[in-house]
């Protein structure tokens, strides 16, 4: 080999950071933020329709506690909140429905985007998307989930000295979330674990830049706080998604220089 494993590792990952602009990535990457927008906002009337079962949350207690808090708007307020809680049925499954459907377009769309890169479709099955990627994509949101509330109440409860060990674990657990992604698409190998690694690398980095960035509005303006937070987080999207995508060039540069070691 001409080149020693670390410095074809960096050639490789040079050339797909140039693949950026060689292949038009920002194109499937506004495209999977957009997706997935309209997964976590048919998420969101779920998880609001799924509330209205809550017994805490029936019309009369509800009342009972907008009567001692704000009783001037305590009427106004339930109702607004009737209406949602008379056709909670309907509504849960309406938003099953629409999540389901967006989590099915999201996971295409991803396959698509991810094809598109790797110059092959990992998945071809249409039954795949319809019965399998549903359910990895609940079990993906759910660890998501508990994982950032564990490092969140890691945060608060470990001092200053454990810092770099909840940031070891924050890497560990992108790279846990990342290797699941890639292993839903492509067969789980050392290259996918590699890619994945190295992805979450990337993303831990860019969630360092935006948590400055956000800190800097913060204390800057509230207003600009404001304004600015959702256009950041839809940058934040972006560029996530992003690596994702430099992560799948990186993975077909890498496997077409085995398979050339290996016609050698």
């Amino acid at each position: 080999m001409p080149l020693s494993a670390n410095n074809q590792y960096l050639r490789i990952a040079f050339l797909s950071l140039i693949d950026i602009y060689r292949e038009n990535l920002g194109y499937h990457s506004a495209s999977l933020t957009y997706q997935f927008l309209t997964v976590v906002g048919s998420v969101i009337m779920l998880l609001g329709f799924s509330s209205l079962y809550l017994p805490f949350l029936e019309p009369v207690k509800v009342y009972g506690y907008l009567k001692d808090i704000v009783p001037t708007y305590a009427d106004t307020v339930l109702n607004k909140l009737l209406p949602f809680y008379k056709n909670k049925a309907v509504g849960s499954v309406l938003s099953l429905v629409l999540a389901y459907y967006f989590s099915v377009s999201f996971s295409k769309t991803m396959n698509d985007a991810f094809g598109y890169v790797y110059r092959k479709k990992p998945v071809e099955g249409e039954v795949y998307f319809w019965t399998v990627m549903p359910f990895l994509l609940f079990v993906y949101t759910a660890v998501v989930s508990l994982t950032a509330t564990f490092l969140a109440i890691s945060k608060s409860f470990l001092g200053s000295f454990y810092q770099r060990i909840t940031e070891l674990m924050s890497l560990f657990s992108l790279f846990l979330m990342i290797g699941m992604l890639y292993s839903a698409y492509f067969r789980l190998r050392k290259s996918v674990l590699l890619t994945s690694a190295l992805v979450a690398l990337g993303l831990l980095a860019l969630n360092k830049v935006f948590s400055i960035v956000l800190a800097k509005l913060i204390t800057t303006s509230p207003l600009y706080s404001v304004m600015g937070t959702p256009l950041l987080f839809l940058v934040w999207l972006y560029y996530s998604f992003m690596c994702l995508l430099v992560g799948v060039c990186f993975l077909r540069r890498i496997e077409d220089e085995l398979y050339k070691e290996r016609v050698i």
